[in-house]
């Protein structure tokens, strides 16, 4: 489950990439996901990220998180496009677009959940 700091539920289906082909990968080939889903991409230690949309047939919410899932940024993606680079990403999160706006989500936010895929 993917929560807000404050017990929020924001995600109840939470689908992992570890992989490093899962995370090449991520949603594309998609037609839509549930409302109520989040695939969290996971690192081993923290890196510069950047994002793209390739093969993607809808826009997504992209939300960037440091080790301590505190987030540091948060960007709105449209089909076929990619995002500048990210410095120091542990987790990076994506989820239907409108979704961060929708929870409150902001920079300085933490997020809870589980971190190993469990």
């Amino acid at each position: 489950m993917l929560l807000k700091d404050d017990g929020t539920r924001i995600a109840t289906r939470i689908e992992y990439a570890t992989g490093g082909v899962a995370r090449m990968r991520g949603l594309m080939f998609r037609r839509d996901i549930p409302n109520d889903y989040a695939m969290i991409f996971v690192f081993s230690k923290p890196g510069d990220v950047s994002v793209h949309t390739l093969f993607m047939r809808f826009p997504i919410d992209v939300i960037f998180l440091s080790r301590d899932k505190i987030i540091i940024d948060i960007a709105r993606l449209n089909p076929w496009t990619g995002y500048r680079r990210v410095r120091d990403v542990a987790y990076f999160i994506e989820m239907n677009a409108g979704t961060g706006e929708r929870y409150g989500l902001t920079c300085g936010s933490r997020l809870v959940f589980d971190a190993d895929g469990t």
